[in-house]
């Protein structure tokens, strides 16, 4: 999983060469990092949710950027990332074939990462980021050999999001996957954990 965290960020980076050919395409104080938003207050937020083989966890995170390079219409940022949310549907089988059932799943994270981002002159907005830190997730299971888990793990997310700027706020649409690292090979729920994410994300400046 490391490898793969690894070329992720390498990925992010290589963007600097791009955003350095791109033509200003933009209004400079949107995109030179100035900010009216304090750098202590979350920078972005994201209402969506995972879902992975039939279970179903909304996930709420508030976003934190620190620009550190912008060239035209295009950003890089270091960001913090925090917040959770509790399962709405579960799974009524478990993994490996284990009697019972997944009643109930919970997961919650704060994460450091890197993300890109462009804003054009149109309006239109686009852009992606890699993160990764701990995570909390606490399960509850029905007819199966244990009751409950609740561990701490390590978790990796990536989002490419699309939108359009309406006056100071961006929204759109986000897409991506999250994939669980350092989990305990008898946990019954580390297969939940994770997967597909699909919600709509709000930056502000």
């Amino acid at each position: 999983m490391s490898r793969h965290l690894a070329s992720c960020l390498l990925f992010t980076l290589s963007l600097s060469p791009l955003a350095l050919a791109q033509p200003d395409e933009s209004p400079r104080e949107e995109t030179d990092g100035a900010r009216s938003t304090p750098a202590w207050l979350p920078r972005s937020a994201f209402l969506g949710t995972y879902i992975n083989q039939g279970t179903v966890t909304p996930q709420a995170r508030l976003q934190w950027q620190f620009p550190f390079f912008s060239a035209g219409s295009d950003v890089l940022a270091v960001i913090l990332e925090g917040g959770g949310g509790l399962a709405v549907a579960t799974s009524d089988t478990l993994p490996d074939r284990e009697p019972g059932s997944l009643e109930a799943l919970q997961l919650h994270t704060a994460q450091v990462g890197l993300a890109y981002r462009s804003v054009r002159a149109q309006g239109f907005q686009w852009g992606f980021h890699v993160a990764t830190g701990p995570a909390w997730f606490a399960a509850r299971f029905q007819g199966a050999d244990k009751e409950e888990e609740s561990y701490f793990i390590g978790l990796l997310d990536g989002r490419a999001q699309l939108g359009y700027r309406l006056g100071p706020v961006d929204l759109g649409v986000s897409v991506g996957y999250g994939a669980p690292y350092n989990t305990r090979r008898t946990s019954l729920a580390r297969s939940f954990i994770g997967g597909l994410k699909v919600g709509l994300f709000a930056e502000w400046r």
